[in-house]
C-alpha cells in the first residue's frame, strides 16, 4: 500500500528549488525522511556507544549552522605505523590547523589501543589535545578496548576496530566501529582464520551520521568500503561527506571511490597507512582534488564545494526515483556459493 504524501511535503515539491529555498528545502527533505526524534546528543552517544535503532543523526551543531557553510577545507594524512606515528600525526594536525582546515582524517589502526571511553592516560589523548589546540575536527582509527588488555589477550567481543570523531573543543563526540571483518588468506581471503583479531572483535551495528558545524559526515573502515551498502546507507541517512579510513598494502581504489560518489551524491576523504597508498580527497566522480600515489608519510588537503554538492543532492533523480519496495532482496541472506559446491579453484 502506498503511503500518502503529507500536505507540507507536497507543498515543498511544488516550490522551486532555488537560492536559500534550496538549502532549507534540503534540510526539510532530510527531516521528513528520518522522521521525528532523529537526533541524539553527543553525550548520549558516549553513554551508549552506538546509535539507537531508527536514530541516524548524531547532532553536535546548533540551529542548522551546518547548512550555512558553502565550502569546507579538509586534510588527510597517510602515516607509517611505528614509534614515529604519533609525532607525524601531531605534525599533520598542526599543519591542518595552520592552513585553516575544518577537519583532518587519519588512517585505520594508527592510534593503537585506547580505552572505552577514552582516558587522559591513553596515547590517543594527544590527538584529542591537538584537535582542541588547532580548533579542528579529527577522525582517527584504532583498537577500542572494553576491558584493559583485551586486544593483546584476544578476548572475543571485548575490543573493536573503531574510528573516533573528535571535535574542535577536544571532545570525543562520536565513534564508528567496523562492521565487515577482513579475514582469511589470498587469493580470495575466505574462509576466515578464526583467531584473527577482526574475526573475534565486536563488530559495529549502526551507520551513524554526524552533524558537524560545516556539514554531515559518515565513516567507513577499510573492508566496509568493498560493500556498496555502507556508502549508500550513509548517504540516505544524510551524509554529505564520507570518510573511508584504511590500513592495507596496495592503494585505495579510485574506481570504488568514484563509484560511491557517482551513485550516492557524496564527497569522500580516504586515508591509508604508509605501507599502502591512495590517500585522496574527492568532491565528485570526475574531480579528485588531491591524491597520494606512493607509500610513506604524506599530507594532502583540499576544498569541497558544499553548496554545489547540496544542489546536486537536492536535485538527484536517483534519490527522487528510488523504489525501495523492490529492493527487499538486499536485506535477505543468499547462499549464492552453494550452487558452486565442488568447483575446484584453478589456483589451488
Amino acid at each position: 500500500m502506498k503511503k500518502s504524501i503529507s500536505p507540507a511535503l507536497q507543498k515543498f515539491f511544488n516550490q522551486k528549488l532555488s537560492g536559500s529555498g534550496l538549502i532549507s528545502g534540503l534540510a526539510f527533505l532530510i527531516v521528513c525522511a528520518l522522521g521525528p526524534g532523529c537526533s541524539q546528543t553527543a553525550d548520549n552517544l558516549q553513554d551508549k556507544g552506538s546509535v539507537e535503532p531508527g536514530k541516524f543523526i548524531v547532532s553536535t551543531s546548533q540551529d542548522q549552522q551546518w547548512l550555512k557553510k558553502d565550502k569546507v577545507k579538509i586534510a588527510a594524512g597517510q602515516v607509517n605505523r611505528g614509534e614515529n606515528a604519533y609525532p607525524v600525526m601531531l605534525e599533520y594536525i598542526d599543519r591542518a590547523g595552520a592552513e585553516g582546515c575544518d577537519m583532518i582524517v587519519l588512517p585505520e589502526y594508527i592510534a593503537g589501543t585506547f580505552s572505552s571511553p577514552v582516558k587522559e592516560t591513553d596515547p590517543v589523548y594527544q590527538i584529542v589535545e591537538a584537535a582542541r589546540k588547532n580548533n579542528i575536527y579529527v577522525i582517527v582509527g584504532g583498537w577500542e578496548e572494553f576491558e584493559p588488555g583485551a586486544m593483546e589477550a584476544k578476548k572475543e567481543g571485548a575490543f573493536a576496530n573503531t574510528a573516533l570523531l573528535i571535535d574542535r573543543e577536544g571532545k570525543v563526540v562520536g565513534k564508528y566501529s567496523k562492521m565487515h571483518e577482513a579475514v582469511g588468506q589470498a587469493p580470495h581471503w575466505w574462509p576466515p582464520i578464526e583467531d584473527q583479531s577482526e574475526w573475534i572483535m565486536k563488530s559495529g551495528d549502526a551507520f551513524p551520521v554526524f552533524e558537524l558545524d560545516f556539514g554531515r559526515i559518515g565513516i567507513m573502515i577499510c573492508y566496509d568500503g568493498y560493500f556498496p551498502e555502507p556508502a549508500h546507507i550513509l548517504s540516505l541517512h544524510g551524509a554529505e561527506i564520507v570518510a573511508w579510513i584504511n590500513a592495507r598494502q596496495g592503494s585505495v581504489e579510485k574506481h570504488l571511490v568514484q563509484s560511491d560518489i557517482q551513485r550516492n551524491y557524496i564527497a569522500m576523504v580516504c586515508t591509508n597507512l604508509g605501507q599502502g597508498a591512495g590517500t585522496m580527497i574527492a568532491s565528485s566522480s570526475h574531480q579528485i582534488q588531491a591524491y597520494v600515489d606512493s607509500t610513506g608519510n604524506h599530507y594532502i588537503s583540499g576544498e569541497i564545494d558544499l553548496k554545489d554538492l547540496r544542489i546536486r543532492r537536492a536535485n538527484s533523480r536517483v534519490h527522487h526515483q528510488r523504489k525501495p519496495e523492490l529492493y527487499g532482496s538486499i536485506t535477505q541472506s543468499h547462499d549464492i556459493w552453494k550452487v558452486y559446491d565442488g568447483l575446484v579453484d584453478a589456483d589451488q
